[in-house]
């Protein structure tokens, strides 16, 4: 788990604006073409990205890895990917990604 080790509260990880759009509006595009085929793990990304886009746009550093994983898991849930997808799931998880590099390697 990625907490703060002095108090063992998770570690936030913040958004600007315009990051946490972007990975959302990414992200659900991606949950849309993918349909049915991604099955029980529909709601919980959208509920992280509820979260993410909910008021000071933060997740904890834990759920910017799952988010990161259940968007993998939902590009290869399907066979036949749309010409986009790809370019949709770059966007999501170089941002991602980046925020988790930002943080102190004390925390991680």
């Amino acid at each position: 788990m990625l907490n703060n080790k002095e108090n063992n509260l998770p570690t936030w990880i913040f958004f600007s604006n315009v990051d946490a759009t972007l990975v959302n509006e990414s992200a659900r595009q991606l949950l849309a073409w993918s349909g049915e085929s991604f099955g029980r793990l529909l709601a919980g990304t959208e509920n992280l990205l509820d979260v993410l886009v909910d008021g000071d746009h933060r997740l904890a550093a834990e759920n910017v890895v799952k988010l990161i994983g259940l968007l993998g898991a939902c590009v290869a849930s399907n066979p036949t990917p749309h010409p986009s997808v790809r370019e949709l799931f770059t966007d999501c998880v170089m941002i991602l990604s980046r925020k988790l590099a930002e943080l102190p390697k004390e925390e991680i």
